[in-house]
């Protein structure tokens, strides 16, 4: 299958900010605001003493010890609260099933059939149980996932409540509790049957209980600026405005998908880590690229044997066995969806 110049897909998983705030017996949402701080740091760039080439500057000694006075955001649990919760929304629907908009209706055709026998074959679930795991595991949280302890509630549309106590006690590679794991397998079928159904709406509400230390920090999103206005923070953190105006910070929805997105353990047979869904396996933490096209496991590459999959995936369905990694892969970057054409040229 050739790909088409007009392709595109609309992700199927939309999650909301993720708002932080904490309750009191008095009331149920105070929001926990961002702070600006104004600081004296000390120079200890590279570039204060050396330039490009590694050649030393000509200093006096006082010059590095002059300060370098600095405006930030900043953002803390309040004194003597000693829980805080975080909570965003997520709505899930059947956009993989085929394509927003494509110019080939042979393309088209084979992509939806790909979509139908992924489905039959139960291909979904497998998705969708990443997906919900991520969720419990309160990866979304980033880096304040490290508490003294971490409930993680969803209530869903179809009206379910699924809780894990404690999700600290939980990891991605390692055999969750029996309990645990049902949560994880309910929670993850009404997710599956939602990225197949496309008559199928469904939401869930997802907060997490975080039992923090005293005046612990909070990292929330931080905005990307190209610059600053004098007096304006060099580091700015996201928030979100309240009805009586005040600013609780949060994630933006984007860093929240990032997290469920993180699921990509197929890009190697030995894999010891999860990738975010992305067409070449961007790794950011070592800078580069997992997928490389030159390995044929990017998903450019894989989309051209569509035909060869869906051949794949009814034996499958018909025989019984596992459907193949880079099927899972293919289906999981439709589901993140994007602009997949070739364009013009």
């Amino acid at each position: 299958m050739q790909i088409c110049r007009h392709l595109n897909y609309v992700r199927s998983l939309s999650p909301g900010k993720a708002v932080f705030f904490y309750q009191t017996p008095e009331r149920d949402f105070i929001p926990i605001q961002v702070e600006t701080n104004r600081i004296r740091a000390a120079k200890s760039g590279f570039s204060e003493a050396y330039d490009k080439n590694q050649t030393l500057k000509n200093l006096a000694p006082q010059d590095l010890a002059y300060s370098n006075p600095q405006c930030i955001d900043a953002c803390y649990v309040p004194p003597n609260v000693s829980e805080i919760q975080c909570r965003f929304s997520l709505r899930v629907e059947a956009n993989s099933m085929q394509p927003e908009s494509c110019e080939d209706e042979k393309v088209r055709r084979y992509l939806s059939k790909l979509a139908c026998t992924y489905a039959q074959a139960g291909g979904y679930h497998e998705l969708a149980r990443r997906y919900c795991q991520n969720i419990l595991l309160g990866t979304w949280l980033w880096r304040n996932s490290h508490t003294r302890g971490t409930l993680v509630e969803v209530l869903t549309s179809n009206e379910n409540r699924y809780v894990i106590s404690d999700a600290r006690y939980l990891g991605w590679t390692v055999i969750w509790p029996e309990e645990e794991q049902a949560v994880l397998e309910g929670l993850a079928s009404e997710m599956a049957v939602a990225l197949s159904e496309p008559r199928q709406y469904w939401f869930a509400d997802i907060t997490a209980r975080l039992k923090t230390g005293f005046c612990q920090e909070i990292h929330p999103s931080q905005k990307f600026i190209d610059g600053h206005q004098p007096g304006e923070s060099s580091k700015q953190y996201a928030t979100v405005q309240c009805e009586d105006g005040r600013q609780a910070a949060c994630f933006h929805a984007e860093k929240v998908g990032a997290a469920l997105q993180m699921i990509d353990d197929w890009w190697d047979v030995e894999a010891d880590k999860r990738l975010r869904t992305h067409e070449y396996g961007a790794d950011r933490e070592y800078l580069i690229a997992r997928r490389h096209p030159k390995n044929k496991q990017d998903f450019y590459t894989l989309l051209t044997q569509t035909a060869v999959f869906i051949r794949q995936l009814r034996k499958v369905r018909d025989n019984g066995g596992e459907i193949p990694p880079h099927i899972h892969y293919l289906m999981a970057v439709l589901c993140k969806a994007g602009l997949f054409q070739r364009g013009g040229q």
